[in-house]
Formats: C-alpha cells, structure tokens, sequence
C-alpha cells in the first residue's frame, strides 16, 4: 500500500528535475518566479549556502547561493529585469546559465522568499 505514493513522488521529482532544462524553450513571462545561482565570498558562510570550499589559507570560504527573485520585465532584445524582495532590480541575460525558473517544489518551500508580484 505504500509503494504506489512512494512510486508516485518518485515520478514527480524525475519530472522536476528535467522540467528546468526546458525552461528556455518557454516564455518567461512578467511575475514569474526564478532562482539566480550566485557565487559569493566571505569569511563566515550564510545557512543557505551550498557546495562551500575553504580559500588556500583558510582565510575565506567560496560557496553558492540561491537568489530568489521574480521577473519584473521581459525586453524583446532578450533582456530580462528582476525584482528581489527589497525592490532591487537585476537585469540579466535570458540565456545566463545561472538563472532558471523555480520548480514547483520550490516555491512550495520557499515561497515566501520571492518578492509579490506587483
């Protein structure tokens, strides 16, 4: 009796894994939610920090982020503006490599990170 919820989750993460590697083949519409991977440096590394690597004298650590910020304009010359949660706003490539669409697990999880949508 509980193979089939577990066979059922199962199916559903595999499809949420490879629904971002679409993600350009659709438009990005005005609202919609999107993750920017960032690299940062610092001496002391955040909660949300993942893949940390020590500097070569152990000064500083190099790590990732995930920024999550929805999409305020879409620019016909493939330029997109994102607003995050304090009203900056980013103007990123459509085409950068760090930025994807959220999943659906995360903005389940994480939702209350992405700014409201105007």
């Amino acid at each position: 009796m509980l193979a089939a919820p577990l066979a059922v989750i199962s199916v559903f993460l595999i499809i949420e894994r490879t629904s971002h590697h679409r993600f350009f083949s659709r438009k990005l519409r005005v609202g919609a939610p999107v993750v920017y991977q960032s690299t940062e440096t610092s001496t002391c590394p955040s909660r949300d920090a993942y893949d940390v690597h020590p500097a070569e004298h152990g000064d500083y650590y190099y790590y990732l982020t995930n920024k999550y910020w929805r999409v305020a304009e879409v620019r016909p010359d493939g330029w997109i503006v994102a607003r995050s949660a304090l009203m900056e706003h980013h103007y990123l490539r459509r085409d950068d490599p760090n930025l994807r669409k959220a999943s659906l697990l995360e903005r389940l999880r994480y939702g209350g990170r992405f700014p409201y949508p105007a």
